[in-house]
């Protein structure tokens, strides 16, 4: 069979919707994103293709909707990588983490199926949102670059060790219903004025503390993340939102004034996060980087 140029980048990069990857990234880097499942109401939707963001936070409030989301089948990604493989001689398939969803046990069944286990290495992000966005990002640019397989694994790895993510809420009550709320966050969701901050460490989401304005909880967050990673020399910015982007894009203006930024990027959450979080989601996802990892987005 003759295989089309893109063999010639050696591999793929396949990741998840969770990963809150924007568009225009997808398709500059040529990554392929499996949606996940929102389920609601007896009827089940494909994550930012059938159900779009502003329909589940007019049915949460509205509707006092409840939404469920549940990872693509096995199936999903058996279509998706059997294409790919026609085309390229790997696959790296970055996942959002294996403690926060069922993604990677589908991931890992569709690779059994197609008994490609030499062909298609499945990686645990241990993180979310653009935390895994990022690294699918860094793939996609390493493979544009003629980087090796086992470099981008040693670059994905490096960012793993070092991604941090803080986020904040408007309030618990989705979580709540979601029944996604922390453990530690259980005893305070009656308080439901008070602004939780959200952090995720091994693959886990944790409350990291609470405050009481919405002003200080963007603050605090913000101001963590500059005193963590001011002495840099490059790092990697994202701020996530859900309907707050006049506050995201001061928590970026703030955040690229005090950090080395080689990237810096704002992005929707996608619907099956807002789903749970609900409208007012501000999320800072940002990893220091090493000279080569950086050179990927300086160069």
């Amino acid at each position: 069979m003759e295989l089309s140029n893109n063999f010639n980048k050696k591999y793929a990069v396949v990741t998840d919707s969770a990963s809150d990857i924007p568009e225009e990234y997808s398709k500059k880097l040529n990554l392929h994103i499996v949606p996940l499942y929102i389920q609601y109401d007896g009827q089940e939707f494909k994550d930012g293709i059938d159900i779009q963001s502003e329909k589940i936070y007019y049915l949460q409030k509205e509707k006092k909707a409840v939404f469920m989301s549940s990872s693509p089948s096995p199936k999903d990604f058996i279509d998706v990588y059997s294409e790919l493989l026609r085309n390229y001689g790997r696959i790296i398939s970055i996942h959002i983490s294996s403690k926060l969803s069922a993604v990677i046990k589908s991931v890992k069944i569709a690779v059994d199926l197609l008994k490609a286990e030499n062909r298609i290495e499945v990686f645990d992000s241990l993180s979310g949102t653009m935390g895994t966005g990022f690294m699918a990002i860094t793939a996609a640019k390493a493979a544009e670059k003629n980087r090796s397989f086992e470099e981008m694994l040693e670059m994905l790895k490096y960012l793993r060790g070092n991604m941090k993510l803080f986020g904040t809420i408007n309030t618990l009550k989705y979580l709540r219903r979601s029944g996604r709320v922390p453990a530690i966050a259980r005893a305070a969701t009656g308080v439901l004025r008070i602004k939780p901050l959200l952090g995720i460490k091994n693959g886990v989401v944790e409350m990291i503390g609470l405050t009481v304005t919405r002003w200080a909880s963007l603050s605090e967050i913000t101001g963590r993340v500059i005193r963590i990673f001011k002495k840099e020399r490059w790092v990697l910015v994202a701020v996530i939102h859900s309907l707050s982007k006049i506050e995201a894009v001061k928590v970026m203006k703030r955040l690229q004034t005090n950090l080395n930024c080689v990237e810096s990027i704002i992005a929707d959450c996608t619907p099956v996060v807002g789903a749970h979080t609900g409208p007012g989601l501000i999320g800072i996802i940002v990893s220091r980087l090493d000279r080569r990892t950086a050179e990927l987005f300086i160069q």
